[in-house]
């Protein structure tokens, strides 16, 4: 579960009638005959069986001291117990995803949610090493419904493999609602994150099948062997992979001893989420309710399953030696990132990749999941490359423009800078990442990046955390906003050297923010575009809200035309490369006024990856401006963490100004 439109008209859900196992029973495999149940759970009660399963209740997780929403995954969903999201009925476990207002506990700010479903676990109650665990269930189809059947280890203190995905995961099956002829089977394992991988494949229903009919999915789990199976038939097998607690992992010496992670209890997990990076979210064809039913869950002992997993199998880790594409002269590590390349550059070899149709676009791939777009170089643009979006998809990666190859290397601070611009205001989603090898892990984070209908000259930076990867990746994802058409220019990525020697000291007095009291401008850091005296900070806004910024006095103001009623992080006023230590305490104050009684977020975590906060508090402001402080422990290193003060939620049509001033963070003795 762990890893972003011309509308036809709405369809209405036509509810399966539930049945019993005797009514709708299909062909059922056996299991290894020597095989002995050792749980179970048939569903043939009225209730849900609390001594087996534990609901799950929310929209995300706790990270550290911080809290991740999203289930990590960018998920719509708030998961419940209500009957209208879980009951048993008629023989089977019913999770139904349900499309409708519901207002739960965000972290402890109220928040309304479009899609509530169900999750259920076996954590605390059951858990096993070994074996195998077989599912009979029924998935519902429709763009964005994401059910899942899967396994997670254990959490107890002291866990001997750190935490995800160095103690691994194993998801049984994940159904994309809009491919209902196809399931996924994954493992999650490799250093913690973000130096975690994964491996899996993607399987086709045995005869032709489909998600929305009774199957039997069935994983059998040895030493040093994982099997994924289909009504019988073998779909899927893993006998390599690995764990390390080193962060990040570099050599051999790092490894826990094999099979690690998987060697360890598990338990299971059932749920129906919605949304989100998978499937994408759900469009206009997607009915407004589906359902997942579950006829049993059995799990088995296998004759073998203490059998001696043998040597280590060879494998490919991050950290394998290979050979590193060199930088050009100038320090560049994209090759023609001004889209004027042609066959006769010294560095074009024949082998070179280049877009489809498009000249002088040598060293750059396209990647299209269910969008599409036409590619260009535009000659009154100076032949910057031109993507005319048909379709941008559902996900952010549907309409993908990427450059491999880049050297990226451990420890080190990168630039990231380009030109460009788009037919209509819109944003896109950046990374520098690893490819599949590397689980497609986000190095830079996800980076969401506003584009304007105007030529500009974009810039982020990011510290390279992760194991040293010399075929890195540039990705510019443009799916899932609009059938419009970007433009790229005069790319770049540069490594900037040392991420350890570049840590900014705090100001004389003791202040990690710089420029708290909004009076500077800088000539290295000019700040928010447009607006004097904001060196060092940043804002952003959905697109939507009509921000506007200006300062005075020693405040900055922020004036929101267009409140966005589903969350709080529509606009942000926030200061990057904030350095932070682990196990160190933090004070945070500043003084805030509104001019009407709001309440803002206050937070100070990752900027970017999965966001995670070590501060994620809110304050509750009024027309008269009032000091607020916090106090945190930073949970790791971190020297280039964010400070981001998110905006207030309210009714749509509403309007808002805010006012902050005298922003200071300092470490305590």
């Amino acid at each position: 579960m762990h890893r972003t439109i011309t509308r036809p008209l709405s369809r209405t859900l036509i509810l399966t009638a539930l049945c019993t196992l005797a009514a709708c029973t299909d062909a059922q495999p056996s299991p290894n005959p020597n095989a002995n149940l050792v749980w179970s759970d048939e569903f043939g009660g009225n209730a849900l069986d609390a001594a087996k399963w534990g609901p799950q209740f929310g929209n995300g997780f706790g990270s550290g001291s911080g809290y991740t929403a999203g289930w990590g995954n960018n998920e719509l969903e708030f998961y419940t117990d209500r009957p209208e999201n879980l009951r048993v009925q008629g023989g089977n476990l019913v999770i139904t995803a349900r499309k409708g207002a519901y207002t739960g506990d965000a972290n402890g700010t109220p928040k309304t949610f479009d899609w509530t479903s169900a999750r259920i676990r076996t954590a605390g109650k059951f858990s096993r090493t070994y074996g195998r665990f077989e599912i009979r269930a029924k998935f519902p189809t429709g763009k964005g419904f994401w059910p899942a059947i899967w396994l997670l280890p254990d959490d107890q203190p002291g866990a001997p493999y750190g935490t995800w995905a160095a103690n691994g995961e194993i998801d049984i099956t994940e159904g994309w609602g809009s491919k209902p002829d196809q399931v996924a089977h994954t493992i999650h394992y490799g250093g913690m994150w973000p130096n975690n991988v994964y491996s899996g494949e993607t399987a086709k229903y045995p005869n032709g099948g489909r998600m929305d009919e009774w199957h039997t999915y069935a994983l059998e789990w040895r030493p040093g062997e994982i099997r994924w199976l289909i009504d019988g038939q073998e779909t899927a097998k893993r006998t390599a992979w690995w764990s390390s607690k080193a962060t990040p992992p570099q050599s051999d010496a790092d490894l826990n001893a094999w099979p690690a992670p998987f060697d360890k209890p598990f338990h299971l997990l059932l749920n129906l989420a919605v949304g989100g990076n998978f499937d994408g979210n759900p469009d206009a064809s997607t009915p407004n309710e589906g359902q997942m039913l579950v006829d049993y869950v059995r799990v088995y002992s296998l004759p073998d399953e203490n059998r001696d997993p043998g040597a280590r199998p060879p494998m490919k880790y991050p950290w394998t030696p290979m050979p590193a594409r060199p930088a050009l002269a100038d320090g560049n590590l994209v090759y023609n990132g001004s889209f004027d390349w042609t066959a006769t550059n010294e560095h074009v070899t024949p082998d070179a990749p280049q877009l489809p149709a498009v000249p002088s676009s040598y060293f750059w791939t396209l990647y299209t999941s269910d969008g599409s777009v036409n590619l260009s170089n535009d000659a009154a643009q100076d032949h910057a490359l031109r993507a005319d979006i048909t379709n941008p998809g559902g996900v952010n990666y549907a309409v993908q423009l990427r450059q491999d190859g880049l050297n990226i290397v451990s420890g080190h601070k990168y630039e990231v800078s380009f030109d460009a611009w788009a037919s209509a205001n819109r944003t896109m989603m950046l990374k520098v990442g690893g490819g599949q090898d590397r689980g497609f892990a986000a190095y830079s984070g996800e980076q969401t990046v506003t584009l304007g209908t105007t030529r500009e000259r974009k810039t982020l930076t990011f510290n390279m955390t992760a194991t040293s990867d010399a075929a890195a990746r540039l990705e510019f994802n443009i799916g899932n906003a609009g059938a419009n058409t970007v433009w790229f220019d005069n790319v770049t990525v540069r490594d900037l050297g040392d991420a350890g020697t570049t840590a900014r000291p705090p100001t004389p007095d003791g202040n990690l923010l710089y420029n708290g009291n909004f009076s500077q401008n800088d000539a290295a850091d000019a700040g928010i575009p447009g607006v004097p005296n904001t060196a060092f900070w940043r804002t952003w806004e959905n697109g939507t809200s009509g921000l506007s910024t200006t300062t005075g006095g020693g405040e900055v103001e922020l004036k929101v035309a267009h409140v966005d009623p589903t969350n709080n992080w529509h606009v942000q006023l926030n200061q990057p490369d904030v350095p932070l230590k682990a196990g160190r305490t933090y004070t945070l104050t500043f003084r805030g006024r509104a001019d009407s009684a709001r309440t803002v977020g206050v937070v100070i975590g990752e900027n970017g990856g999965s966001y995670a906060r070590y501060l994620d508090q809110t304050a509750a402001l009024t027309p008269d401006a009032q000091a607020f402080t916090y106090t945190f422990t930073a949970p790791v290193n971190n020297p280039n963490a964010q400070l981001q003060v998110l905006g207030a939620a309210g009714q749509p049509g509403d309007a808002y100004t805010l006012g902050f001033s005298d922003f200071r963070l300092t470490e305590q003795p």
